[in-house]
């Protein structure tokens, strides 16, 4: 009997210490990542930062990585002569279920579209 409960113990500590033993980032163990769960696709992971992605036009929960990554993406949008851009970073909430709620009602909103358009087009449509 004695063995088994040493067994257990041992698997115990080792399902503990194993995730962080393999280089999982900080980052991802602090915001309760699951990759069964928390890989979206091949592009983003889920997390509490709302993007909108303009070139495969959805809404998507990310990681601040990703988050920071959009917003990059937009400031060289702005120097492009395109009048569109390629996402838009629109915030972090407080968790992930937060993020997920307010997704869910953009979605079924149809909000997505104008976050894409630069507001210079939006003014010139206007001057039309």
């Amino acid at each position: 009997m004695k063995l088994f409960q040493m067994m257990t113990l041992h698997a115990l500590i080792l399902s503990v210490f194993i995730p962080s033993s393999f280089g999982a980032p900080l980052i991802r163990y602090l915001n309760h990542y699951d990759p069964l769960v928390d890989d979206i696709s091949e592009k983003y992971q889920a997390g509490a930062y709302l993007i909108y992605d303009c070139e495969e036009k959805h809404w998507v929960c990310v990681l601040q990585d990703d988050f920071k990554t959009c917003e990059e993406k937009r400031a060289k949008d702005n120097l492009s002569e395109s009048y569109l851009h390629t996402c838009a970073p629109i915030g972090e909430f407080p968790n992930k279920k937060s993020c997920f709620q307010r997704q869910l009602f953009l979605t079924t909103h149809n909000y997505g579209a104008r976050f894409c358009v630069k507001d210079y087009w939006k003014a010139k449509a206007l001057e039309y």
